[in-house]
């Protein structure tokens, strides 16, 4: 169950990329903050704006204890943009979304559906935030953005 990056990610980073200072140092970090943007957000991108190609099937080391608060989170924002308020509807969306038996502890629903969020956070990203070649104006701008809930550009 492959994670995939969003489209549009590549070419919004690339500024980063260039740059001789300071950078992503994965892939994965950048799929993460487009991730966590969709999530706070409950917003969902569209299949087409997520590459067919996966980048990684397991989270890098960096992000294994970060595994369980993505699963909660995904369940949160889930549960929230369908309405979900019952134990037993909770439950059943839990059972589709997480498999206890892959690596990810993610059922390919589960992962499809990560995938989905982190291109609606990169679409969150690219209409709100200047693309820029420092690392270091970005993350300010990021989480400005991030605890923003009025989505004010930046």
């Amino acid at each position: 169950m492959p994670f995939k990056l969003p489209k549009e990610s590549r070419s919004f980073f690339k500024p980063i990329d260039d740059s001789s200072k300071n950078k992503f140092e994965t892939l994965f970090d950048k799929y993460y903050m487009c991730l966590m943007m969709g999530l706070s957000r409950e917003k969902l991108g569209m299949k087409e704006e997520v590459e067919p190609q996966e980048f990684v099937d397991y989270y890098p080391e960096l992000y294994v204890d970060k595994k369980e608060l993505i699963m909660g989170l995904l369940i949160n924002a889930e549960a929230k943009r369908q309405g979900i308020s019952n134990k037993d509807s909770l439950e059943k969306l839990m059972l589709e979304l997480i498999d206890d038996k892959t690596v990810t502890k993610l059922s390919s629903k589960g992962v499809d559906k990560l995938n989905l969020y982190a291109a609606g956070g990169m679409n969150i990203i690219s209409d709100q935030l200047d693309k820029t070649d420092k690392l270091e104006e970005f993350l300010v701008h990021y989480y400005r953005l991030i605890n923003n809930d009025e989505n004010e550009a930046v």
